[in-house]
């Protein structure tokens, strides 16, 4: 018996458009984003998905709104999917950020799990809410097709460190509207069928943070 997870970050808001970190900061999407829910809701129309659920945060919940629009099912939010505490980094622009917290944002780019923004949460505690939370819908929802819609940072700690170590995990942000489709089994061993797919939307409206790298899909083999 298997259960269908499609993961999927939030559309994309102004502060995405303009670099600067949001994170537990309550943001709504942009036109661009309200956009892409409504294609998220063509590629999800007709698909037998029996539960949906969301982070609180208001750009995740209009996600999926969008991705409910054709479906019978609506959104459930779950506290635990939502995006990581920023702490003193919400609000700046990532360039203000690196000016004043080098060390911190380099982690953030390029060794995640040792991220920790001052004020705020640390990565190792979002990647333990995340696994936490995902782990128990699975469970919930045994032999079943459900949606997740969270954040770019959350998703990062659970999808990177799924068959790596968590302290090597790697960057790994998603792009926004971006679906990713793994399948668990009764003991949570997973296939990718699926990661990062932005095929549903049209050129112009995919977006993906110029700061962030896109690391590789759970399951793929590791860079030597």
């Amino acid at each position: 018996m298997k259960t269908t997870v499609y993961f999927i970050r939030h559309g994309t808001t102004d502060n995405n458009v303009g670099g600067r970190f949001q994170g537990s900061s309550d943001i709504p999407l942009g036109a661009i984003g309200l956009q892409q829910a409504a294609y998220l809701g063509e590629r999800f129309a007709g698909l037998a998905v029996d539960a949906v659920y969301t982070s609180p945060l208001t750009r995740a919940r209009q996600t999926a709104e969008g991705v409910c629009r054709h479906l019978a099912v609506r959104p459930t939010p779950v506290d635990g999917l939502r995006e990581i505490d920023g702490g003193r980094l919400e609000g700046h622009t990532n360039e203000e950020n690196r000016r004043a917290y080098p060390d911190v944002m380099a982690f953030f780019r390029d060794q995640p799990a040792k991220f920790c923004p001052p004020g705020g949460e640390s990565a190792r505690h979002v990647h333990a809410r995340m696994t936490e939370t995902v782990n128990r819908l699975i469970r919930e929802n045994a032999g079943k097709s459900i949606v997740i819609v969270s954040h770019g940072f959350a998703l990062q700690t659970y999808l990177a460190s799924l068959d790596t170590p968590f302290d090597e995990m790697e960057p790994n942000i998603v792009g926004n509207a971006s679906v990713s489709c793994i399948e668990y089994t009764e003991t949570l061993a997973f296939e990718t069928k699926f990661y990062d797919d932005q095929s549903h939307l049209p050129e112009a409206l995919r977006f993906r943070s110029a700061f962030l790298r896109r690391g590789r899909a759970p399951g793929a083999p590791r860079a030597q």
